[in-house]
């Protein structure tokens, strides 16, 4: 992996590499790192995952780069920092762009999405009703497991995207039919993206067993200790072997990470937004 420092504007295409840009690394309320969200790029094709409440800000105003400029997106869970700023987006491609946005999402999602998050808001226009489709235009997406945990499969382009169910704000963690419905990623089966979940080793084992080239892992953190009900604690994480920490970044972090030093307990590091990682 090669890291390449940002610029003057996020360049949304590349000479074909599979290159990772967090507009954020941090948890729902922080500020300084802006949300955990990020750019997928790769040759003439990018994905947003996820557009929590400051992410439009964020790109504007410290990446150059208008929300209006992004056309594919992938929604992890409807957490504010993780859709906050869809409703922006989707009006302004509406009104601005002339274009829905592409997305990629599971069947269940869409429905949970849109009847509880995103119509109260932008349901109606001046040309009447509105629908999902109004805003979004759907792009394949196919189940391929249900078991241990459901998985989904979808490429555009050249990249290749795993959907896997997280186990996020849940109080039962074998049964998650009342918990929050959250989603992580494998980027190209070499690259896992955790998305929000609270600590769940067996399932980390067994995406590691199944997909053997995954190199590195960028891994929901809490670090304050007060949430580990609803994300993965560091001291959990920290009881993970060595040769999984050593290929482990940490993300959606809290401004407590400045109390550990990850890579002095053996993770590869914190993620860090505004730069490319380059793979």
């Amino acid at each position: 992996m090669i890291v390449k420092p940002f610029e003057t504007k996020i360049n949304l295409k590349n000479d074909g590499r599979l290159s990772l840009f967090f507009i954020g690394t941090g948890s729902a309320f922080v500020k300084n790192n802006f949300q955990n969200n990020l750019l997928i790029i790769k040759g003439d094709e990018h994905i947003l995952v996820d557009c929590g409440t400051l992410c439009p800000f964020a790109l504007e105003t410290k990446y150059n780069t208008k929300i209006t400029e992004i056309e594919n997106v992938i929604l992890t869970h409807p957490h504010a920092d993780h859709i906050g700023g869809v409703e922006e987006m989707v009006l302004m491609d509406k009104y601005v762009r002339h274009s829905p946005v592409n997305i990629f999402i599971p069947p269940k999602f869409k429905k949970k999405l849109w009847k509880e998050s995103l119509c109260g808001g932008i349901q109606f226009s001046e040309n009447g009703k509105m629908h999902f489709e109004d805003y979004f235009h759907e792009l394949p997406i196919q189940l391929i497991q249900k078991k241990p945990f459901e998985m989904y499969h979808c490429v555009l382009g050249t990249i290749d995207l795993k959907f896997f169910r997280t186990r996020h704000v849940c109080s039962n963690p074998n049964n998650l039919k009342n918990s929050q419905l959250s989603y992580g990623l494998l980027i190209d089966e070499k690259i896992l993206f955790t998305g929000d979940t609270q600590y769940n080793e067996d399932q980390l084992m067994f995406l590691i067993s199944k997909y053997k080239n995954i190199e590195c892992i960028f891994q929901d953190c809490d670090v304050s200790g007060y949430s580990a009900g609803v994300h993965a604690s560091y001291e959990q994480l920290c009881g993970l072997s060595p040769d999984i920490r050593k290929k482990m970044y940490l993300c959606h972090y809290n401004d407590a990470v400045n109390s550990v030093d990850a890579i002095v307990d053996g993770f590869a590091g914190l993620s860090k937004p505004g730069v490319y990682y380059l793979f």
